[in-house]
């Protein structure tokens, strides 16, 4: 592997994989207005007006999300909370974690006081989240453009001030070139890495794990985990791996949705998707009491075959991240984990591709649990099709003759496609009343 590699896949990593709390979109709409609040350096009492513009695909993310600590949902209350804790914005996609009843009070007010208006762009195909907040003696922006924390601008009065930008580099850019490399150099990275330079991957593990213990505690609070518990086979040790996974990952996902107060790391820009690409592969890890070594590098492949996939879908996009990307990743981390070589694992991201293309996203919420179930639940059984051999046909559907092939033909599908799909899905969504 040439050096110039080794550095992007070493940036690539650091970059991807970070902590959030509560779903990213809502993160970043608390990010911008916290940005803005704190240019304007007025009381919250102060302020007369709060202007959000997002793009198509955050206004759908973020409309029926739970905002971490505080029972509210949506995009006008994230924007609320980031005008009231804008001395936490260097915590960055962290800065709803634990609110203070203070802070949650100043951001009800607002809303209550109708001080908060929000409006999506139609047709951007990037994230922007673009907050305004006016007093009566001043005025403050904030941008945030192309990935959830990347701060473009800031100012006040319109003359500009410092930006906080946690990411520095266009997620364009890094994207392209993820494209163009060859998949097999991302295997070649995660067998000859030293770990003991990737702290991030003990943490992300450490993280979601800690997260998913704290859900299952929380479980008498979760719809869907709890029925799935109760309809399980009575010792969760005894489950089948399969069905451990997906329970797992289920009640985590629904928990997640619905605002529980912990952080998790994040993967291509997305909580949900640092967690499906996680759970599966610790679990099979434990089952098979895989060495420490072994785990490890298969979470490194399993995040880093979530960023290929997204480099082709796009950070956000009209189909469903956690099962086009966090599931396949997993399944191809549980394909190391089980001793596949590079071929197996080219057929696990084959076989699943194939298989899930049609998985729309229609917003994060406490849904995207049961279609979180169904990916990994794919990404354990075609794990074992893909250990022997068993692919699907590149004659058939979508599938190209390799998986970049396979890839550029559901990018394809989704750019030429689907371009009014989030559109169609918005439109339905504001359709609906408060009380659906």
């Amino acid at each position: 592997m040439q050096d110039a590699d080794l550095l992007f896949l070493k940036r690539l990593m650091i970059r991807e994989v970070v902590p959030a709390t509560g779903c990213t979109e809502v993160g970043a709409v608390a990010l911008a207005t916290g940005c803005a609040m704190q240019a304007l350096a007025d009381p919250v009492e102060k302020i007369e007006e709060v202007l959000l513009e997002v793009d198509e695909r955050t206004y759908k993310n973020g409309l029926g999300v739970g905002i971490p600590g505080t029972g509210e949902v949506g995009l006008e209350f994230a924007a609320a909370m980031g005008v009231a804790s804008s001395k936490y914005v260097n915590r960055g996609l962290q800065i709803l974690e634990n609110p203070s009843k203070d802070t949650i009070n100043k951001a009800k007010a607002l809303v209550q006081e109708k001080k908060i208006h929000l409006a999506r762009t139609p047709y951007v195909k990037e994230i922007l989240v673009l907050a305004k907040i006016r007093s009566h003696a001043n005025e403050a922006c904030a941008v945030i453009r192309g990935s959830h924390d990347h701060v473009v601008s800031v100012e006040r009065n319109g003359k500009p001030c410092h930006a906080i930008s946690f990411q520095e580099e266009e997620v364009g850019e890094i994207y392209n070139r993820v494209k163009g490399m060859d998949y097999r150099t991302l295997i070649e990275f995660i067998k000859t890495m030293s770990l003991t330079e990737y702290p991030i991957l003990r943490q992300a593990m450490d993280m979601n794990m800690h997260f998913a213990e704290k859900a299952m505690e929380d479980l008498s609070n979760l719809e869907m985990g709890k029925v799935m518990e109760k309809h399980g086979e009575p010792n969760a040790n005894e489950r089948r791996l399969p069905s451990r996974i997906q329970h797992l990952t289920a009640v985590v996902v629904e928990a997640r949705m619905r605002g529980l107060d912990f952080p998790v790391m994040a993967c291509a820009g997305s909580g949900n998707q640092g967690l499906v690409a996680t759970i599966p592969v610790v679990e099979t890890a434990k089952a098979m009491k895989a060495s420490h070594e072994h785990l490890l590098r298969a979470l490194a492949l399993s995040y880093l075959t979530t960023i290929y996939i997204k480099s082709f879908t796009g950070l956000l996009s009209p189909v469903c991240g956690c099962g086009l990307a966090a599931a396949v990743g997993a399944g191809c981390g549980i394909v190391y984990l089980l001793g596949g070589d590079a071929g197996q694992i080219e057929a696990q991201i084959n076989n699943m591709v194939g298989t899930m293309a049609g998985m729309i996203c229609d917003g994060a919420k406490s849904g995207c649990s049961l279609k979180a179930l169904m990916a990994v639940g794919l990404a354990v059984d075609s794990a074992y099709l893909s250990l022997e051999n068993v692919r699907i046909p590149e004659s058939e559907g979508i599938m190209g003759k390799g998986i970049l092939e396979t890839l550029k033909n559901l990018q394809r599908i989704i750019e030429v496609g689907m371009p009014t799909m989030d559109s169609v899905i918005v439109e339905l969504m504001e359709t609906k009343s408060p009380k659906d």
